[in-house]
C-alpha cells in the first residue's frame, strides 16, 4: 500500500510538473516569436497533463473507458512533442509525417485489439511501451548523428535513446516477469520508467526552450548574412568568408580568383520597366549564376547590381572559361517582363596569393578590369593581369 502511494505521489508530481511547464512555456511564448513548433509543444504538454490526471480516475470510471483514454492521451502527447521537436530542427518532411501518421494509426489499432481480446494489464503496458520506442527512435537517431548538431541536441538524443531502453526493459518485464503488472505496480522497470518520464519532462522543456533560442539565433544570423532579395550572401558576409578562403589559399598555395560581375544598363531597366521588374532581373540573374557555379564556389551580392564570385584552385585559363560560361548563361536568360534579356560585364583577377595580398586589394583590381569591360562595350570578360 505504501509503494502504491509512492507511485501516486509521482503521478501528482507529474501533474504539477506539466502544469508548471505549460504555464512557463505559454508565458515564454508571449515574448518570443510565435511559430507552429512552440504551439504544438504547448498542446503536447496540455495533453500530457490530461494523461496524468486521467490515471487518478482509474477505479472511479469504467476500465473500458479509462484505460483506452489514458493510452490515447500519452501516445498523442508524446507524438505532438516529438513533432514539435522535429519542426524546430527543420526536418519534418512529408515522409516523416507519413511515418508518424502510420505509427499513430497502427498503435491505436493494436492497443484496441490488446485491450479487447487480452484482458491483462501487462500486455497493454508492453504494447504501449514497444510502440513508444518506435515514436522516439527517429528523433534520437537524428539528434545524435547529425554532423551539424549542437552538443545540446546530442544530449537530448542520448536521453531519448536511454528512455527507449527503459521502455524496452519495461515491456520485457511486463511480458515475462510481471504478468499482472499495471501502472501502479512497483518494480525496478517502473521506477526507471517514471524516472525517465521525469527527466524527459524537465530536460525536454528546458531543451525545447534552448533549441528555440538556437533556432531564433540561426534565423537572425541568416538575416544578417544573406541578401533578402536574391538569397545569396550579402556584402559583409561575402567579404568575411572571402578573407577566410584567401587565408586558406595562402596556406595551401593554390590559385585564387576574384570575379566582379555587374549587370549592364541596369539603371535603364529600372527606369524603363520599373523597380519590380528590376528586382525580378536581379533574382533571376542570381539564380542563373548560382546554377552555373560549383557548391565550393563563393557567390555574393556586394550592392545594387554588383555581384562577386570567389574561385579557388583554378588557374587563369580555367577561370576565364568559367567567366565566359557565366557571361553566356546570363546572355541567354530572359524574363517574361524583359523578353530581350540582359547582359553582364565581368572583371576578373587570378593570383597565387601571398601574405601581402588582401581581399580589398583584389576587389579594387577586379573593379579596374570591370571598368575596362564597360568601356570596351560591355557584355564581355576582362582580366586584370597582376604583376608580382
Amino acid at each position: 500500500m505504501d509503494s502504491q502511494l509512492d507511485i501516486k505521489t509521482l503521478v501528482y508530481l507529474f501533474i504539477f510538473g506539466n502544469l508548471f511547464i505549460l504555464v512557463l512555456i505559454t508565458n515564454y511564448r508571449r515574448s518570443a516569436p510565435k511559430d507552429r513548433a512552440s504551439t504544438l509543444f504547448i498542446r503536447s504538454k496540455a495533453v500530457q497533463l490530461l494523461f496524468w490526471c486521467s490515471l487518478l480516475l482509474w477505479g472511479h470510471i469504467p476500465r473500458a473507458l479509462s484505460i483506452p483514454l489514458s493510452n490515447a492521451l500519452i501516445l498523442l502527447g508524446c507524438c505532438l512533442e516529438i513533432i514539435a521537436l522535429l519542426l524546430m530542427m527543420g526536418i519534418l518532411g512529408q515522409r516523416i509525417k507519413l511515418y508518424y501518421i502510420t505509427l499513430s494509426i497502427l498503435s491505436s489499432i493494436t492497443f484496441s485489439i490488446v485491450a479487447v481480446f487480452f484482458h491483462h494489464s501487462s500486455w497493454r503496458i508492453a504494447c504501449t511501451s514497444l510502440w513508444s520506442i518506435l515514436f522516439i527512435v527517429y528523433p534520437a537517431y537524428h539528434l545524435t548523428v547529425n554532423p551539424k548538431g549542437t552538443p545540446l541536441q546530442k544530449i537530448l538524443g542520448i536521453l531519448f535513446y536511454a528512455f527507449a531502453g527503459i521502455m524496452l526493459l519495461r515491456a520485457i518485464v511486463a511480458l515475462i516477469w510481471e504478468p499482472e503488472m499495471n501502472v501502479f505496480t512497483t518494480n525496478l522497470s517502473q521506477y526507471l520508467y517514471y524516472l525517465g518520464m521525469y527527466l524527459l519532462l524537465i530536460v525536454g522543456a528546458a531543451g525545447f526552450i534552448l533549441l528555440s533560442n538556437e533556432h531564433s539565433f540561426v534565423k537572425l544570423k541568416r538575416i544578417a548574412s544573406y541578401d533578402d532579395l536574391t538569397g545569396i550572401l550579402n556584402r559583409g558576409a561575402f567579404l568575411q568568408e572571402a578573407e577566410v578562403r584567401l587565408e586558406k589559399a595562402v596556406a595551401e598555395q593554390e590559385y585564387f580568383s576574384f570575379m566582379l560581375l555587374d549587370l549592364d544598363h541596369f539603371k535603364e531597366i529600372n527606369d524603363t520597366y520599373g523597380h519590380d521588374t528590376g528586382d525580378v532581373v536581379l533574382e533571376e540573374f542570381a539564380l542563373t549564376i548560382k546554377d552555373n557555379l560549383e557548391n565550393s564556389d563563393l557567390f555574393g551580392r556586394l550592392g545594387g547590381e554588383e555581384f562577386a564570385v570567389i574561385l579557388c584552385g583554378l588557374d587563369e585559363a580555367s577561370c576565364d572559361r568559367k567567366a565566359e560560361a557565366l557571361r553566356e548563361a546570363v546572355m541567354m536568360t530572359s524574363t517574361q517582363k524583359l523578353s530581350q534579356g540582359y547582359t553582364v560585364s565581368i572583371g576578373v583577377i587570378t593570383i597565387m596569393p601571398d601574405q601581402e595580398i588582401w581581399i580589398n586589394k583584389l576587389y579594387k583590381l577586379s573593379d579596374k578590369a570591370l571598368y575596362q569591360a564597360k568601356q570596351e562595350g560591355r557584355n564581355r570578360v576582362v582580366r586584370y593581369n597582376y604583376i608580382y
